[in-house]
């Protein structure tokens, strides 16, 4: 059994079922949409060159084309689902009370959330209409108000608006009839769809080579690691004080770098996060961000990667005295290996925040053989397939860490007062001595008890 996926970013396909509206479906909404215009004081939604174009709300560099798409049936897909999701922008959801907030999940490769929908908000039916452009025509029918047509716009710039209006007695069966009609389309299946590719390795192509992006799963154990092991999440969250966040995964790839001579040749496993879990990292080190804008949070595992032989050597480090492998993923070679939290930005700057199992100062140096089994499974995922066996070791040895975290008292009450403090110390710029290993400027002398979990987030002077 794989571990339940609660730190990962789900594709937004896997969110609804849906079902493909009969190909009369477009003439009706089209006929409906004229209709809803001269209600809502938009005469001109579907005309050519219109001030009041719908090309407006779909794509508002592209006007025309955008509305001469919609009015194509060749060029839209329409498609009826029972909503079970709201999708929004991260910056929304931040706004929303914490306990819609636990309900949401990233999108995968999005700066969206999706919030589940309460008991008594499921079940909506709406037609979905997508353009090839990306824009689509969300049309709803009112809760309680039968003759009322509500109309979402979604552009391809991801700006929303809405427009709704009570439409005549006469043209009130019509808007029924289209509901009626459309959910009678054929049923899609879900996982014909949105096949869970993943769950899977895969090959990526590009120019001059490529990468592999790793399963689901494994993207929730490096989650794991950073949240329970290193405290990321309290790292994230001192960006925002009010807002408490969660470290999310949007995927993890693998990468072999095997340019130039072998003594550089090594395995690079870049864990991507979300979004949603928050915005530039480097204030909290430096008195100014970088000029470039923030692009996104990586968590970076370097090794050699290579593939240990029947005794216990590889090509890069044969000489080496004392070979270096997993206990559960052995036979690759995990000399070198560091992690490192890399905040991104658009000329690859941003602040480098080494992750160190091994600091004597700190008491996290049990976490050093899962760090190093993970990294090797890793890397033995870096094949195509399913992988069966090394999900579920891989959750064997998690299961095995959080045994580990309970011995050494790091879960509970007192690691999340740990957690507390130290978001609060990140947000005010509080630094560390090296030498003295405490806490610089006026600190309660307590708060210093917590470098034992937290020291490696702090800046060092």
């Amino acid at each position: 059994m794989a571990l339940p996926l609660e730190h990962v970013a789900v594709d937004r396909r896997e969110l609804e079922t849906a079902s493909r509206c009969p190909p009369e479906s477009h003439k009706a909404l089209l006929e409906l949409l004229k209709k809803l215009g001269v209600k809502a004081k938009h005469p001109g939604l579907l005309s050519e060159k219109a001030i009041d174009s719908v090309g407006f709300y779909l794509d508002d560099a592209n006007v025309e084309q955008s509305r001469a798409q919609l009015q194509r049936a060749q060029e839209v897909r329409m498609e009826c689902r029972l909503r079970r999701y709201e999708v929004m922008l991260c910056e929304a959801a931040d706004q929303l009370p914490s306990a819609h907030r636990r309900q949401c999940v990233p999108i995968l490769g999005t700066n969206e959330m999706a919030r589940r929908l309460d008991a008594s908000e499921r079940g909506q039916m709406e037609i979905v209409a997508t353009l090839q452009c990306g824009a689509t025509v969300v049309v709803r029918p009112h809760k309680r108000a039968h003759d009322r047509m509500v109309v979402m716009f979604t552009s391809v710039q991801k700006k929303k608006r809405a427009l709704d209006a009570f439409l005549d007695p006469r043209d009130v069966p019509q808007l029924i009839a289209f509901f009626k009609e459309a959910a009678s389309g054929q049923r899609v299946n879900a996982t014909a769809v949105a096949p869970r590719s993943g769950m899977r390795s895969r090959w990526v192509p590009i120019q001059d080579g490529g990468f592999w992006t790793l399963p689901s799963w494994y993207g929730e154990a490096c989650a794991l690691v950073a949240q329970d092991v290193f405290r990321l999440h309290a790292l994230v969250s001192a960006t925002s004080q009010p807002v408490s966040r969660a470290l999310y995964v949007d995927r993890v790839t693998a990468h072999r770098m095997t340019a130039g001579p072998i003594n550089t040749h090594r395995t690079l496993i870049k864990t991507i996060f979300h979004r949603a879990c928050g915005g530039c990292v480097c204030g909290l080190h430096r008195s100014s961000e970088p000029e470039k804008p923030f692009k996104r949070l990586e968590l970076k595992w370097e090794f050699c990667g290579c593939a240990l032989d029947e005794r216990g050597r590889c090509n890069r480090h044969y000489l080496a005295q004392k070979k270096t492998e997993g206990s559960v993923f052995p036979k690759v070679c995990m000399k070198e290996l560091r992690l490192e939290l890399h905040c991104m930005h658009e000329d690859r700057t941003g602040l480098h925040l080494p992750l160190n199992v091994e600091d004597d100062k700190m008491d996290i140096g049990y976490a050093k053989r899962f760090v190093c089994d993970l990294a090797a499974c890793g890397a033995k995922l870096m094949a195509e397939g399913e992988h069966t066996e090394l999900a579920a070791d891989a959750t064997h040895l998690m299961q095995e860490l959080e045994t580990q975290r309970l011995t050494h008292n790091h879960v509970g009450d007192t690691m999340l007062q740990s957690d507390v403090s130290a978001v609060y110390l990140l947000g005010a710029k509080v630094a560390v001595n090296k030498k003295s290993n405490k806490f610089v400027g006026r600190v309660a002398a307590d708060h210093n008890s917590i470098l034992k979990t937290h020291r490696h987030l702090f800046k060092k002077v």
